[in-house]
């Protein structure tokens, strides 16, 4: 801060330079300038000079005053969520209930599609059911009319077995469906994205979330051939980050066999070390190492130990979400649930066919066994087919009660409370029959997943980023957020709670924020520089801001009251201040009039900063910026008067 201030005195004193060897340079133009000054303009300059002798008698000097230390950024507003709304199904909108602006209530009717199709289903539906309950009826009926023999041999009996083989791996395998309807994490770390939420259909093999742990990090260093030998699993290793000569402490973890050609045709093996991460360390950062007095052939590029994408194993609607950003998991935790309507069905009907298949090995084991040549099982059989009946009519109610829950998705609803701001369909329009997605809003297009999707049975869904082929749009502005990414340097003195102000060119209102979370996972951008996400809650906004405008945000870091403050312009390199008075050291750089004073510096804003030792309130201060006004006031005073005397020949 010290030398961005000293280089604007520079600046300012090389652009009065610049300005009198313009004039001086400029012979027709200086002239016009002297004559109108000899003719009414030499007011001006006289006030500029009055302006110079005021100067002069006004000193710099160190006073008491309030600073801030603060971290500041451009960012934009965005709203707490926003929901992309879109429907499940296909068919021509008749009616819609909103307009674009308006606010409306979670589970608000927002659309009705054309469900003349899903209810001549549910009327085909229906005749099913009445077949198959006739079927069920006529097997009860010839079930207590009905007595057959039947004959059972070792065929039957093996037959039988089969049956309750492959009815087993059915069960088996619907169980492992079951199984598979919670998505269990294999890793342990942080969540850095989540791209689903509660409510969305998967497939199978489709990412859940981004799962990072940098608290250790490796690298793979290559070492000379020659030297591999004297390097073992286990061994001490230094490690110098190549971006700011750090060092660091870590244990060689793998020491790999298998030679490779370098540069210069010279042989290498790639030695993996471990470190653990004090916190500066990002994974794409590199460093080069030294094991016991053996130095590596070039640097190495660290990795995150955990760095994986979980994803789901089957495919489903997702009924409950366990996890959100920043979180932590550890391995073998439950990540989500799917809805598990369909699979129990299975599981069920698998159960089923088990039971019979063992019934009918049982009624095959004892007639096999039996003396009796003949066995009049014919009641068991008409038994099966009553159960088949049974199963048959179940199943027909079951694929009813489906599409009643399709019916309903012709009814889109608002999924939260909030305010339209884009309303894509309309009255007359065809719905598309888009899945369901959801996200929290973000103004670089690259949002978080939120959890929660409207009410059961709505068809309404959310997308990242108000996806162009949604609906309609919703903002829930009920709270208004920010995000600042905030340098690697800086991120320790952040914490959740700080002040932050915030300030806007469509309004003189000065803003309160504060700091709701502190992100955990870094991104590299192309100076080398990683920088943390850090969101601010906005606490006292009003209807001047809205989603997407510029803002500009201070994270206050600290504050001292009644400090004693000079600019940051009077200090120089070292610490050191120049005061008015007589200098004490014969080789004192100081100006004229000045001598140079060891200062300790404490906190420090854009414009001053606090001194704690070295100067006392009221000391007179010298200050590049504030005297090179003068040394051009002057120049401007004296080119005044040298061309006053040669266009009068000296007689004024």
């Amino acid at each position: 801060m010290k030398d961005k201030f000293k280089s604007l005195g520079a600046a300012v004193k090389q652009g009065a330079a610049k300005t009198l060897k313009f004039f001086l340079s400029h012979k027709i133009l200086a002239a016009a300038l002297i004559i109108a000054l000899l003719t009414g303009g030499a007011a001006g300059f006289g006030a500029l000079s009055d302006k110079k002798d005021s100067q002069n008698g006004t000193a710099i000097t160190a006073e008491l005053r309030d600073i801030e230390e603060k971290i500041s950024d451009s960012t934009v507003v965005e709203p707490n969520s926003e929901y992309s709304v879109t429907a499940n199904v296909s068919g021509e909108i008749l009616d819609d209930f909103f307009e674009e602006g308006d606010y409306v209530s979670k589970d608000d009717v927002m659309y009705v599609i054309d469900s003349e199709a899903i209810e001549n289903n549910i009327a085909s539906a229906d005749i099913a059911i009445a077949r198959a309950k006739r079927a069920y009826d006529d097997a009860i009926k010839e079930d207590t009319l009905t007595v057959r023999d039947k004959q059972s041999g070792a065929s039957t009996l093996e037959s039988a077995k089969i049956a309750v083989q492959k009815a087993q791996q059915a069960y088996d395998d619907a169980l492992r469906a079951v199984n598979d309807l919670s998505a269990v994490s294999e890793y342990s770390g942080y969540v850095t994205n989540v791209y689903v939420s509660a409510g969305d259909t998967v497939a199978a093999g489709s990412p859940i979330c981004d799962i990072v742990d940098s608290a250790v990090l490796k690298i793979d260093v290559p070492f000379n051939s020659a030297d591999i030998a004297a390097i073992f699993v286990g061994a001490p290793a230094e490690l110098t980050l190549t971006k700011n000569g750090s060092r660091l402490n870590g244990t060689v973890t793998e020491v790999s066999g298998r030679s490779v050609t370098g540069s210069g045709y010279t042989m290498y093996n790639y030695v993996t070390i471990e470190v653990q991460n004090p916190g500066a360390v990002a994974s794409g950062d590199t460093a080069t190492a030294v094991v016991g007095d053996i130095a590596c052939g070039d640097a190495g590029t660290f990795e995150n130990m955990t760095d994986e994408t979980v994803s789901a194993q089957t495919s489903g609607k997702i009924e409950q979400l366990y996890i959100s950003e920043n979180s932590y998991i550890r391995r073998g935790d439950v990540v989500l649930k799917f809805d598990g309507d369909t699979v129990n069905s299975q599981v069920n009907t698998a159960l089923l066919n088990l039971s019979d298949a063992r019934e009918a090995l049982s009624r095959a084991e004892i007639q096999n066994s039996s003396s009796a040549a003949n066995t009049i099982l014919s009641d068991n059989k008409l038994g099966s087919a009553v159960e088949n009946a049974r199963l048959q009519y179940n199943d027909a109610l079951l694929s009813k009660d489906n599409l009643l829950r399709q019916l309903e998705d012709y009814t889109v609803r608002a999924p939260i409370s909030g305010t339209v701001v884009t309303k894509n369909k309309k009255k007359g329009d065809n719905a598309a029959g888009m899945s369901a997605s959801a996200s929290s809003y973000s103004a670089a297009s690259s949002g978080s997943a939120a959890a929660g999707m409207g009410a059961a049975g709505s068809a309404a869904g959310m997308s990242v980023g108000g996806d162009s082929s949604a609906m309609a749009v919703i903002y829930d502005m009920s709270r208004l957020k920010c995000t600042l990414n905030v340098d690697e340097l800086d991120i320790k003195n952040i914490r959740a709670g700080q002040k932050v102000t915030i300030t806007t060119d469509v309004s003189d209102k000065e803003y309160t924020g504060v700091v709701d979370t502190v992100g955990i996972g870094g991104t590299a951008g192309q100076n080398g520089v990683t920088t943390f996400p850090v969101k601010i809650e906005i606490i006292d906004f009003d209807d001047s801001l809205l989603p997407g405008m510029n803002i500009d945000a201070s994270i206050v870091l600290s504050s001292v009251h009644n400090a004693l403050a000079i600019p940051v312009s009077c200090l120089n390199r070292g610490n050191t201040v120049y005061v008015k008075g007589e200098k004490t050291e014969e080789n004192d750089a100081a100006p004229k009039g000045y001598h140079t004073v060891a200062v300790t510096t404490g906190a420090a804003d854009d414009e001053y900063i606090q001194i704690l030792s070295g100067l006392s309130e009221g000391d007179e201060l010298y200050s590049e910026d504030y005297n090179v006004m003068d040394d051009m006031m002057d120049a401007m005073q004296e080119g005044h008067d040298a061309a006053a005397e040669s266009v009068t020949g000296g007689g004024l």
